[in-house]
């Protein structure tokens, strides 16, 4: 009799130190919790099957015990281990002024100057708010963010009479006026400070300092400048090693990132 009751009392104590450390390590992790509360529902049937080994009060606490436990679990699993420090913004929402129509949908200037900053799409910015890129784009125009683009197409009287209509081709109006002489003088100088940047960085670095540039032309005039390069550009041929063992799970790699380590002696 005292066998099954010390091996329960142990079992107890090693899911107990399971679900501590649970808690404080897997915060969110559905998967990882979610067998800690398998366990303890697990545990639960077998206190259920030994209860005569247990008195009453000593039955109701590990009952208790384990309520708390499954309750902890549930909680940590819908929890953040980064909790944010701030409320998320309200973007959105309709502004009623009483006027015909669809009512105005509120953008704030602040929030599209913050939204527009790197290579977010208008389409992209409009799924936030619930509307369409073209309520988008008039905002920016309206706000003075953005500069309006060309018309779509001019009319030309002929000396005849007729009237001929010339489309634009379409540009995007965010993007910088730079010419490729002085979008190669900046290539150059981030060159000479950051030999190892590659299309990405370059491009981030661009938008840093405000300029913003379609990537086919930061690809060309790296190429003018530095010239073409596989190793940034290009694809790159992964060098794979070659292993020679007798059969199946015969050798095993791992990477473990040792060399990531301080020590400390």
């Amino acid at each position: 009799m005292a066998i099954p009751l010390s091996n329960l009392s142990i079992a107890f104590q090693e899911l107990g130190r399971d679900v501590d450390v649970a808690l404080r390590t897997q915060i969110g992790d559905a998967a990882r919790l979610g067998e800690q509360k398998r366990l303890c529902l697990q545990f639960y049937g077998d206190l259920h099957q030994h209860s005569h080994l247990l008195g009453p009060e000593d039955y109701q606490s590990v009952q208790q015990s384990l309520d708390n436990m499954l309750t902890a679990l549930e909680q940590a699993t819908t929890s953040s281990i980064d909790s944010p420090d701030a409320p998320p913004p309200l973007l959105g929402g309709t502004i009623a002024d009483g006027r015909p129509g669809c009512p105005r949908i509120g953008i704030k200037p602040e929030d599209l100057v913050s939204l527009t900053s790197g290579r977010v799409t208008h389409q992209q910015i409009a799924d936030l708010y619930g509307c369409s890129a073209r309520t988008i784009r008039r905002r920016l125009v309206e706000y003075g963010i953005s500069q309006p683009g060309p018309p779509v197409y001019t009319q030309q009287e002929q000396p005849d009479g007729s009237v001929i209509r010339e489309y634009t081709p379409g540009v995007s109006a965010d993007l910088s006026n730079l010419s490729d002489d002085e979008l190669d003088r900046k290539m150059l100088d981030m060159y000479e400070q950051f030999p190892s940047f590659g299309r990405r960085m370059i491009d981030g670095y661009l938008l840093h300092l405000g300029e913003r540039v379609p990537r086919q032309r930061i690809i060309d005039s790296y190429h003018r400048v530095i010239g073409p390069t596989t190793a940034t550009f290009g694809t790159r041929r992964i060098q794979r090693r070659v292993y020679s063992v007798p059969g199946p799970n015969s050798l095993w790699h791992h990477d473990g990132q040792h060399g990531a380590k301080v020590l400390f002696v």
